[in-house]
């Protein structure tokens, strides 16, 4: 760059980064993969880094993902899009980005597929310095790898979301407790997983919390240096016992007040959760008396039947797991 680096960064990372500094964290973000009737993907030239991009931006706290897309994408190319699908979630650490002025980043970034209905193209002179459409197999290898890989995913698989490998790094850094240390009981955005598990009988896999006792859906929050699916397969085993695979998307979840928690300890989270389904490949089912006081399997018609609370996701995922013909979901 000819001038120095000056972030144009604000609201929820802003917050972050003074509390934080330049270190490793998890950002929520949306990308947007926008398509005209000719096929062209929309593009733009950013500011921050010398590479093709595509519209795409943090999530705020109390935002959903779908409103984050269409705000972000407006923001930066004047476009007015409707979202139609979601592509997948992209996390793996060779994502990871670093920013001019040493800020860095495992990105959680969830891609949707959307179309234009209104607005005109214009770059917000800011993050976004040009605006254009450009034919797919020109735009890709202009792309910095993510970007590739989700718009490799959108052409491959039309109707469902992609699945990430199964992959961690050597050693993994727990992120919500050393977000804590530096926020205190601050509402904060973080990302992991919930995971549905059938067994032979169609009965699905709850765990009884031990902090609120109350049954819910196995799952927990991302660690530094793991994929989406490796936090299903890690959280799994440290709840239940079970090894699983997990063998699709059923949805990614954000909307609040449904994703707020509010802890015993005064800890705020807007939680951002991708659900899988899976299936066991191995282990012995037990609980881990730290997290889960009892694992069971239970039927979904006795589980919906139960009274939860009004910001629970569990009852949400399991009624969208009756529905495969609407996966993958973006709420």
């Amino acid at each position: 760059m000819s001038e120095p680096f000056h972030s144009h960064a604000d609201g929820y990372i802003q917050w972050l980064r003074a509390r934080v500094g330049h270190q490793l964290i998890y950002l929520v973000y949306t990308t947007s993969l926008v398509f005209d009737d000719a096929g062209r993907l929309l593009v733009q030239r950013r500011y921050d880094f010398d590479w093709l991009s595509v519209p795409g931006g943090a999530l705020e706290r109390f935002e959903n993902l779908r409103t984050c897309a269409t705000r972000e994408t407006f923001e930066e190319t004047g476009l007015i899009i409707d979202v139609d699908r979601l592509v997948g979630v992209f996390s793996h650490p060779a994502y990871n980005l670093r920013y001019p002025n040493g800020d860095q980043v495992q990105q959680w970034t969830v891609c949707v597929a959307g179309r234009a209905v209104g607005g005109s193209i214009k770059a917000d002179g800011q993050e976004t310095l040009e605006v254009f459409w450009l034919d797919v197999d020109e735009a890709l290898p202009q792309l910095p790898p993510a970007y590739q890989a989700m718009v490799r995913a959108a052409q491959a698989h039309p109707t469902k979301a992609a699945l990430e490998p199964v992959y961690a790094a050597d050693t993994l850094t727990e992120y919500w407790a050393v977000l804590r240390e530096k926020v205190g009981h601050d509402a904060v955005i973080l990302p992991g997983t919930m995971m549905i598990v059938p067994n032979e009988r169609g009965e699905i896999l709850m765990t009884r919390r031990t902090d609120r006792g109350n049954w819910a859906l196995p799952g927990g929050y991302a660690d530094l240096g793991e994929t989406t699916t490796h936090t299903a397969v890690r959280e799994i085993r440290e709840e239940t016992g079970l090894e699983i695979e997990p063998v699709r998307v059923i949805g990614v979840y954000s909307e609040t007040p449904m994703m707020m928690a509010c802890f015993a300890n005064g800890d705020l989270v807007h939680n951002v959760g991708i659900a899988f389904e899976c299936r066991i490949t191995g282990g012995t089912l037990k609980a881990d008396g730290t997290e889960t006081a009892e694992v069971a399997f239970k039927s979904i018609d006795d589980m919906l039947a139960m009274d939860f609370l009004p910001i629970q996701d569990t009852p949400h995922v399991l009624r969208d797991f009756t529905r495969p013909d609407r996966w993958p979901v973006l709420r």
